[in-house]
């Protein structure tokens, strides 16, 4: 009936890292944390609770409120395992990087206070019941905690063989007091309280944990161990709903209701403990009847009670004193509601305020810098055509032109205005520009007469990404499905169905490959039907391309290399600079697009990193190559242009939001962007 221990510490050794571990800059709380097992009894204060040991209704217990392992049907999954403390996830919130963590591992270290050698799991010689029976009453998260502070993704592999070791550490250094800021050890990513959000889909999945019953186990006479009590509770309940069926429950131990001196019962003993109790008050005792005694002396009393003549002026009394009671608790309540919402707004205005500041700055810096890079190179210039002159001047070449060293500029020359949502993604072909949006539509305009020549209609979420082969056109979104698309008859061929939204798409081999949550799936163009899944990431792929044979593949952190021919991982890059947002090829050079406003270059035959460009105040949320330049779109709602030698030459400033998609066609550049619209440079 409950898993072994040693398969559970096995199932830690290979833990996936699910969530980051972090230290700080600074060790100002001495803590420990619960290693090795899934103890959490660190996140919640002890409530006294009765539990019969044997069955029997006489004897109760001190009852600790934090996980019991022994409760669960099945060993949890390792992904919902906290590494600071090696328990159960509680109030899961995930960081800006990706990684999730529990809410009072990260916001409150100074809590945990169980060491590795207290826990349960580890202790092969425990045999208190205190140490065995470790309740759960805090970590099934009810919807109203949902609301508050619980919940997508875990990433990034721990190294499980120190997690006893390591996680005291951890948890002393996750907080500096003084600029709480916190340091990741993985990716070393800075990172504040204000970047940390509710993880709504761990918390689901920890409520759909099934549980026994906790009044249907007992401690086993012959070794110690805990065993299912025939006499106790039979039922499996999920961790969600735990409170719930307590609250019902036939075999839970609860107190006389009418006297502490009456030994604790079960729940389904009431009834037979009401007919014999005597102890049992007047109705009236509110107003001052003193009387008690059985439910039989109670019936002859209340026929001679002076208080049942006056029964209902006292409980109208009672009924105005109760709403008083209530609407105080109520004004109380909201009270409390408005003066925390007004703590919380504050906050929140500093912190903006201060990343205004901060973005301000920054730009205002980068603006002066390329002022003054512009201002030494006009002075460059002029110097050299001077110095030209005064040649052809003593050379005799007066016949001789001076060639004109500016750089040719982009100008916008017109803009395309349809959509009623963001432009996520664009593509050309046979003369028609295609985008795809936040309206649900994808939308093809026709290049000679800059109008819109079709809408496309089917998609029920954001329209992602798009792909185009021959008159086939492929449509990928976030209602998890891949339309196929005549581009001849403009009809809906087919749908392709994914388990999550469909982030990217690319075309190659005779293939088309969809980038999702953590996969990659591969279709045949001819039958539609998905051949094969490309495993691997664990986090979102979100950037695809091919080249030479290849398909790389980027996510968190990391690029993939995919041989076509047979569809295995041949080498993986390194990122370093957080989630990868976009890829291309350009001159046996790999360009991605990150979250943490770079573009990265790597050497294609030698996989290392070239450059980091720099430059744009925002994550790059798509690239687009032709001949020796390629384009670059941002959050920061600008485009910059990179020559070959991968500098920058001109900075594109029209849009007045991020830049989501650009393409490259017959010299013109194409760029979409959240501000509904599509900018054509030339």
């Amino acid at each position: 009936m409950y898993y072994n221990q040693q398969q559970q510490q096995q199932q830690l050794v290979h833990m996936e890292r699910s969530s980051p571990v972090f230290s700080s800059t600074s060790s100002n709380h001495s803590t420990t944390s619960g290693g090795g097992g899934y103890n959490n009894n660190h996140h919640h204060n002890n409530t006294n609770n009765y539990y019969n040991n044997n069955g029997a209704s006489g004897s109760t217990h001190q009852f600790d409120t934090s996980i019991d392992t022994h409760l669960f049907v099945s060993p949890p999954p390792t992904t919902l395992i906290c590494p600071l403390h090696n328990g159960i996830f509680n109030q899961p919130f995930i960081a800006k990087c990706g990684h999730t963590f529990c809410f009072n591992c990260i916001f409150k270290p100074h809590t945990n206070t169980t060491s590795p050698t207290q826990s349960p799991i580890n202790s092969s010689n425990s045999t208190s019941t205190n140490e065995l029976l470790k309740g759960i009453n805090n970590i099934s998260i009810s919807h109203q905690s949902n609301n508050n502070s619980n919940n997508s993704n875990n990433s990034n592999n721990s190294n499980n063989s120190n997690i006893g070791n390591n996680n005291t550490s951890q948890q002393q250094n996750i907080f500096n007091n003084n600029t709480n800021i916190m340091i990741c050890p993985i990716d070393k990513m800075s990172l504040r309280e204000y970047e940390f959000f509710p993880n709504l889909a761990l918390s689901s999945q920890i409520n759909d944990l099934l549980i026994y019953c906790r009044w249907g186990i007992k401690k086993s006479s012959i070794n110690g161990e805990l065993v299912q009590d025939d006499q106790g509770c039979q039922q499996k309940i999920k961790l969600g709903l735990r409170i719930d069926h307590e609250n019902v429950c036939e075999h839970a131990i609860i107190p006389c209701p009418y006297n502490k001196s009456c030994p604790p019962l079960k729940r389904f003993q009431l009834k037979q403990h009401t007919l014999i109790c005597n102890h049992i008050h007047c109705n009236h005792r509110s107003a001052g009847c003193t009387f008690e005694g059985t439910k039989q002396q109670l019936e002859d009393h209340l026929q001679g009670c002076v208080y049942e003549s006056i029964k209902d002026y006292i409980q109208r009394n009672e009924e105005q004193i109760n709403t008083l009671r209530s609407h105080l608790e109520e004004k109380t309540t909201e009270n409390d509601f408005l003066k925390k919402s007004i703590v919380q707004l504050t906050a929140g205005f500093n912190q903006l305020a201060m990343k205004l500041e901060a973005k301000t700055n920054k730009f205002e810096g980068t603006m002066r810098h390329i002022q003054a890079s512009l201002e030494a190179t006009q002075h460059q210039l002029s110097e050299t055509v001077y110095d030209l002159n005064i040649i052809k001047k003593n050379s005799n070449l007066e016949s001789v032109d001076i060639v004109d060293l500016k750089i040719p500029q982009l100008k916008c020359k017109g803009t395309f205005v349809g959509h009623n949502g963001p432009i996520w993604c664009m593509t050309v072909t046979n003369g028609m520009l295609i985008s795809g949006s936040s309206d649900m539509k994808v939308k093809i305009w026709d290049l000679v007469t800059l109008k819109c020549k079709q809408v496309l209609s089917g998609h029920e979420g954001i329209v992602h990404t798009l792909a185009v082969i021959g008159n086939r056109l492929f449509s990928g979104s976030s209602d998890q499905t891949i339309r196929v698309w005549d581009l001849e008859t403009f009809e809906c061929l087919s749908v392709l169905r994914d388990d999550n939204t469909v982030c990217a798409l690319v075309i190659a081999a005779g293939y088309l490959f969809s980038g999702s949550f953590q996969h990659i799936k591969v279709w045949d163009l001819e039958t539609f039907e998905c051949v094969q899944t490309l495993k691997g990431n664990s986090h979102w792929v979100r950037a695809l391309t091919v080249s030479g044979g290849y398909l790389y593949s980027g996510a968190y952190n990391v690029v993939r290399v995919w041989d076509l021919a047979n569809f295995e991982c041949v080498q993986t890059i390194p990122g370093g600079s957080g989630s990868i947002y976009s890829l291309a090829v350009s001159n046996r050079r790999l360009l991605a697009g990150t979250y943490e406003n770079t573009i990265v270059v790597w050497n294609l035959d030698t996989f290392e990193i070239i450059n980091k460009l720099e430059g744009h105040i925002g994550a790059v949320y798509t690239l687009a190559v032709s001949d020796k330049k390629f384009y670059s779109g941002s959050y920061d709602s600008t485009i910059k242009v990179w020559n070959d030698s991968l500098v920058c030459v001109q900075t594109l400033n029209r849009h007045t939001s991020s830049v989501e998609s650009i393409v490259v066609s017959s010299g013109c550049v194409f760029s979409g962007s959240a501000d509904n619209s599509i900018k054509v440079w030339k």
